[in-house]
């Protein structure tokens, strides 16, 4: 005889396919900072005269990008967005506020196009939604972003991505969340524009997906909500 309390086979299953999704996240993110690390002790090993002139070089030919990008430099940005749901029948919309503190783990390192450097991301985000059932979300992210810096361009593209956690207030309303509290992911791209010494502006694109990986079932449904919009930002370096 079942217990009352006892979850449902497939909710345990739902829960752990999600825990194996934040696992591979994690082990794509330590990928990253390891594949820096190797650059950075490649670059150590390269004569002193290379080591001189490559910092010369980057002084001199991108004195703003200097100041933003290098290890151990922390930014603080406040970004705003504006997704819009894709294929939801609710058609939400709604307006993520980030509050979001990098650190950037590493100096400018390896050539040609993927020349840059890695920064790992903390997002606390409330949104206000303008159109759904749910009147709010609001939670924290957290994940990788590489820089791509480039000398002598007007801006520096990067790609980034970010897990974490998210509440709402659930309704019960058809295509939507099914309890307050879901898991959520984001992947974003975009430039960097250094306008001033330790400041510059952000334009990109954010996709999130949110979801309660079907801990709410069979009790309540769940349908996971992926948005899709533009995000600007101001950014300062310390």
């Amino acid at each position: 005889m079942q217990t009352k309390h006892q979850l449902p086979e497939n909710t345990l299953e739902k829960a752990k396919n999600l825990f194996q999704a934040f696992c591979l996240a994690a082990f794509f993110s330590f990928l990253s900072l390891t594949y820096a690390e190797t650059e950075i002790t490649s670059a150590s090993s390269t004569p002193s005269s290379n080591s001189s002139s490559d910092s010369s070089s980057l002084t001199s030919s991108d004195p703003i990008n200097s100041s933003l990008f290098g290890e151990d430099i922390v930014t603080f940005s406040a970004e705003t967005a504006g997704l819009c749901s894709i294929n939801n029948p609710n058609d939400y919309i709604y307006l993520p506020q980030l509050i979001t503190i990098g650190w950037q783990l590493d100096e400018i390192s390896n050539e040609g196009w993927n020349r840059g450097n890695t920064e790992f991301l903390f997002s606390g985000m409330f949104a206000p939604v303008v159109q759904g059932p749910n009147p709010w979300f609001a939670g924290g992210l957290f994940g990788p972003r590489y820089n791509f810096v480039q000398e002598g361009w007007p801006a520096v593209p990067y790609l980034e991505s970010r897990v974490g956690f998210m509440f709402t207030h659930a309704t019960g309303a058809s295509y939507s969340q099914g309890q307050d509290f879901c898991f959520s992911f984001t992947i974003g791209f975009g430039a960097r524009f250094p306008i001033a010494d330790k400041f510059a502006i952000n334009l990109g694109v954010m996709y999130q997906h949110i979801s309660n990986g079907g801990l709410s079932e069979p009790g309540s449904q769940n349908v996971g909500l992926d948005s899709i919009g533009p995000v600007l930002s101001a950014t300062y370096a310390f």
